[in-house]
């Protein structure tokens, strides 16, 4: 039970420095790998499409120019990358054997290399900061809805995973792929918090029972959590709260429960988990 193959989403951006120190942390914690995905555009490509569009042509001077500035952000990855793996001693660079962070090179669009490496990947880690961009959030909801991977959202400090674990449980498919996908980091935690929001529990859509939660959870050796009941229209900020006065690191939930569209529409428990710019790092799944 642990984690062998990550990836992490890199953009050049202020989040790279976050999401990094949490994949090459969770490296050394389970002799895992971690591939860095490059996830800037490719402006030159762009930029030369809308050229043709237009019917014109980018000059040379300007492409060189665009060429450089992505050879510029592709540096900035990779130096942020070396640092957190010397700083997690996890070995830096493409090679054999784990624990081992590499990055990879820029060549498909980020969406086409997401859905590439996603396939055979235990989990996907990004930074809270990456959410503030729109190409971020994209990212997100694709590797959660179409390629199905579980992702950490990563804020503050990876240490904070060894201390309390909350989970947002409800009975529904996308929280128990969440628990699963979770179990390698509930076997780090000292202890786990079972939350529900007894406001907008569906009893009938799903078996909320918290018993057959810690009876699955002691299977799998990781310990069983305490219940906590909380109120609220507004669930997700309901369980985020509980999350922080039980000093979760961490909180464990499903990802757009019902319809995207209605989630769109009316928020939903997603919106606000994903809305919060601090607080437990969160492990969703769909």
């Amino acid at each position: 039970m642990s984690l062998k193959r990550i990836l992490a989403l890199a953009s050049g951006g202020d989040g790279d420095p976050t999401a990094l120190a949490f994949a090459a942390w969770l490296a050394g914690q389970h002799d895992a790998v971690v591939e860095v995905v490059p996830t800037y555009p490719d402006s030159a490509v762009d930029m030369i499409a809308l050229g043709m569009a237009l019917g014109a042509t980018l000059s040379p001077q300007a492409l060189g120019e665009v060429t450089a500035a992505e050879r510029e952000l592709q540096s900035r990855i990779e130096e942020v990358a070396r640092r957190a793996a010397d700083n997690a001693d996890v070995v830096f660079g493409a090679g054999e054997g784990a624990p081992r962070l590499s990055v990879l090179n820029r060549g498909l669009r980020p969406a086409l290399a997401l859905s590439r490496h996603a396939a055979l990947a235990d989990l996907v880690v990004l930074a809270q900061e990456s959410l503030q961009a729109e190409a971020g959030r994209e990212l997100l909801a694709q590797a959660l809805l179409t390629d199905r991977a579980p992702v950490l959202i990563a804020r503050g400090n990876p240490d904070r995973l060894t201390g309390p674990v909350a989970i947002a449980w409800d009975g529904s498919p996308q929280a128990g792929r969440a628990v699963r996908a979770a179990l390698p980091l509930l076997a780090l935690s000292s202890a786990i918090h079972v939350l529900q929001c007894v406001t907008t529990l569906d009893q009938r859509a799903a078996d909320p029972d918290v018993d057959l939660l810690n009876g699955y959870l002691r299977l799998h050796g990781v310990g069983t959590g305490v219940a906590t009941l909380v109120e609220g229209h507004d669930e997700g900020a309901a369980l985020i709260a509980a999350a922080e006065v039980s000093q979760a690191g961490l909180l464990v939930a499903g990802a757009w429960g019902h319809s995207r569209l209605r989630e769109t529409v009316f928020g939903g428990a997603t919106r606000s988990f994903l809305n919060r710019k601090d607080g437990p790092s969160l492990l969703l799944a769909h």
